[in-house]
């Protein structure tokens, strides 16, 4: 046993607890109000009708439902408890 390794065994019981960012409780709600959210603008873009060369509005609107449905997806798996 290297001297490091015992030094991090003594130093390890007097460190705090982890502390998650989010609290698991807020973890349903969050995926269901995300997973909304990314719904209703897949929705959005599903509709939108670009008359230009270049569609700023369908990759932010896309970009956007990508981003919401991703995490919302994370929040509900974490929710069940498969810890991604």
């Amino acid at each position: 046993m290297s001297s490091s390794y015992a030094a991090l065994q003594l130093e390890h019981p007097s460190l705090p607890a982890f502390q998650p960012f989010l609290s698991p409780s807020s973890l349903q709600p969050l995926s269901i109000l995300f997973l909304a959210i990314a719904f209703v603008l897949t929705f959005y873009f599903s509709t939108l009708r670009s008359k230009s060369t270049l569609p700023v509005s369908e990759l932010a609107v896309g970009g956007l439902a990508s981003v919401f449905g991703g995490f919302g997806l994370v929040f509900a798996f974490c929710a069940i408890g498969a810890n991604v």
